[in-house]
């Protein structure tokens, strides 16, 4: 028996007819009963519910016990505070029994016992004709002592408090607590836990109380009322609707929520919406939830591409005068002036303007249908999306310029480029990557081009070789393309000519330096070879949406990706770093994966020196230059020059082009965008007819 009447190891004392309180050293218990028990150090839990069910001659199959320990936790230098302890395991008994030895200024352990009935004949159906007014019969007539006391109840009033909820809310409908307080606390976890946030509301009847879930068209809902007659103020609950008809994790239940919002200011960002969710609704949801549920929303209020194109202008004029756009139109006017239609729009933004300074002389153009690919997005759009980037210091696209027209042709490849070069950037030395895109080529060797190179995306010169001769050699173009050595080069496509002559003179019309990578004499590319088409329009996101709503969007990726790449990059900057993490850690691999003692470096003529292992290569750090080709590729130091570097103890990042700095990708993001106004404050468009699609150009 683990419960004894003479000596024993832990003086157990244990109350019961009486109410848990908090003061100011934490938990204790008030008017209560009390009776001191002597426990072996080890007991086990199941063995103390014997001794107290054998104590209070309680049945086991109609009651349990709940039992709670008075835990001391050290706050200040030999200061303790009491918190409350579920004892519901061996685990936690043992640390309760655990409390004398670890604090000798305690002589006893104090638990607080509560009682519940489990069978369901313990309620008097007759005497309970409305929830406020239950009675209770003696769970026990047989039991005798004060917790029999305790659980009795007559005529409607409890003669002391039983907290059988322990702050706890779960689907019990016939759950008791001591005060509103207690109640409320436990909604607030209950809220906590659920991931929804439910709030009290004003009743007319005093001494009733209810709770509802914020969420619109949610039917969870709780009403409770102070028990009549009551002596301690206890509130039971009365009804619970305990089913939430809302879900945080569907985009259309998260648009319901924020769009009153959204309609005020489409412009909103993601996490502007966040911080207002955590607000109003008490706890976080995700951003790809709140981002999923705006592209809801913006769908409902710019609907189909007609309806958009109305919006359009309006939209354009207030994105110029909060954050300086920088646009073009193109329509086709009808008879009646007041109407065109829509045929192309280009933008850009002032931060990217500004950015692009101090980005590497290269840009990228590419096109493709406005509601994303086909294989993405089976849905096309009557229009297409035109993107131009450039590359910023961490070797990510930079956004740079847009544009929307119904067709993309020689002519409407000109304006675009054009307009680059007019309104964007008006940089000599400027290197352009695109398909090998007959239009393209078709601008670009017009006269009076200003791009000084042209070169191609190697993965679209094996597109079209592919179309041409099939797959079965296109490994080999992209080992041509590749090759950084011209031999390396010279080797592929001669293996191409011998296994199929014709394909090795189709690909022969195309100049090498405007594909591979060995004959790209001055680095032009920055060794940029194949366009990620998922990376260059990761600001567009494949929104599927009317041509102002995709706009909206974009705008708010664009916000995003300048604000986290300004705050990383200054993090950095604030650290002592020079360079950027991904030139760092290619440089870093060359370290951990070659033995510079392994290298034979001999000087040659002027400042070149031979750097042998099982190969050749000569390498001229003051004209960074190495015959490997990745040198003047990269414009960073090869692992050949790391190993001259290392012989002559030459630190090698003084090699590293200024392209990969942190202060340049600080700089490049350092044009902020401003926030925009509500839809109410939005200026009116002027000069601007209304625009149409041109599916509809019969009807003016």
């Amino acid at each position: 028996m683990a419960i004894e009447t003479s000596r024993g190891k832990v003086i157990v004392l244990c109350h019961w007819d009486g109410c848990i309180k908090y003061g100011p050293d934490g938990v204790y218990y008030e008017g209560s009963t009390s009776e001191y028990f002597r426990v072996k150090q080890k007991t086990e839990l199941n063995r103390l519910l014997d001794g107290l069910y054998k104590r209070f001659g309680l049945d086991k199959e109609k009651s349990k016990f709940v039992i709670w320990g008075k835990f001391p936790v050290l706050v200040q230098q030999s200061k303790l505070k009491y918190l409350l302890l579920p004892v519901v395991d061996d685990s936690s008994f043992a640390a309760m029994l655990d409390i004398p030895s670890n604090h000798p200024s305690i002589t006893n352990v104090e638990l607080f016992l509560e009682f519940k009935t489990t069978s369901d004949d313990v309620l008097d159906p007759n005497s309970c004709p409305n929830p406020s007014k239950r009675q209770r019969t003696d769970p026990n007539p047989s039991s005798e002592g004060c917790l029999k006391k305790a659980l009795t109840f007559s005529s409607g009033v409890v003669s002391k408090p039983c907290l059988s909820s322990s702050l706890w809310l779960d689907d019990d409908h016939d759950m008791r607590f001591k005060d509103i307080d207690e109640l409320k606390k436990a909604v607030d976890w209950y809220s906590m836990r659920a991931r929804r946030k439910c709030v009290a509301r004003e009743t007319e009847k005093k001494d009733t109380y209810r709770f509802e879930c914020v969420r619109t068209r949610c039917n969870w809902s709780l009403h409770a009322a102070r028990v009549e007659g009551g002596q301690y103020g206890l509130v039971e609950i009365t009804k619970y609707n305990a089913t939430h008809t809302c879900s945080p994790v569907k985009s259309d239940f998260v648009a319901d929520e924020i769009e009153g919002l959204v309609r005020l200011n489409p412009t909103l960002s993601v996490q502007e919406l966040k911080k207002w969710w955590k607000e109003k609704l008490g706890y976080e949801l995700q951003a790809s939830a709140i981002r999923e549920g705006k592209l809801e929303v913006i769908k409902r209020v710019y609907g189909d591409e007609e309806q958009s194109l109305r919006a359009l202008p309006k939209l354009i004029s207030v994105l110029q005068s909060s954050n300086e756009m920088v646009m073009d139109w193109r329509y086709e006017v009808f008879p009646n002036p007041n109407f065109a239609s829509f045929s192309s729009l280009f933008w850009t933004f002032s931060q990217s303007v500004k950015g692009f300074q101090h980005c590497r002389p290269l840009v990228v153009v590419d096109t493709r249908d406005l509601y994303g690919n086909d294989d993405v997005s089976p849905r096309c759009s009557q229009f297409k999306l035109m993107i131009a980037s450039g590359f910023d210091a961490a070797n990510r696209y930079f956004p740079l310029a847009f544009a929307v027209t119904r067709e993309v042709s020689v002519e409407t490849w000109r304006w675009f480029l054009s307009r680059i070069r007019e309104e964007v950037t008006q940089r000599e030395g400027l290197c352009l990557i695109s398909s090998p895109d007959k239009d393209i080529v078709t601008v670009v060797n017009e006269p009076g081009s200003q791009w000084k190179e042209h070169r191609f995306c190697l993965k679209g010169v094996c597109s079209q070789f592919c179309d041409v001769f099939g797959d079965e050699l296109v490994r080999l173009v992209k080992k041509a393309g590749y090759s950084s050595q011209e031999r390396e080069f010279d080797f592929y496509m001669n293996d191409m000519k011998e296994k199929r002559p014709e394909a090795w003179k189709w690909l022969n019309k195309i100049h090498p330096h405007q594909w591979a990578l060995a004959h790209d004499n001055g680095g032009f590319r920055y060794g940029v070879m194949e366009i990620d088409t998922k990376a260059l329009y990761a600001v567009f996101r494949d929104f599927r949406v009317a041509m102002s709503g995709v706009l909206v969007l974009m705008f708010d990726e664009l916000r995003e990706a300048f604000d986290e790449s300004f705050t990383c990059s200054g993090e950095s900057l604030n650290r002592g770093d020079v360079y950027t993490k991904p030139v760092m850690e290619k440089l870093e691999e060359f370290l951990r994966d070659y033995d510079a003692a392994a290298y034979v470096i001999t000087p040659l003529e002027g400042d070149a020196f031979e750097v042998s292992r099982n190969k050749k290569w000569i390498v001229k750090l003051n004209e960074s230059i190495c015959t490997c080709g990745k040198f003047q590729g990269d414009k960073f130091p090869c692992v050949h020059a790391l190993a001259l570097c290392e012989k002559l103890r030459i630190n090698p990042l003084k090699y590293v082009d200024e392209c990969y700095t942190l202060e340049r990708y600080h700089k490049t993001y350092s044009a902020g965008f401003s926030p925009v106004p509500e839809v109410s404050a939005w200026p009116e468009a002027s000069g601007v007819p209304t625009l149409l699609t041109p599916k509809v150009e019969g009807k003016i």
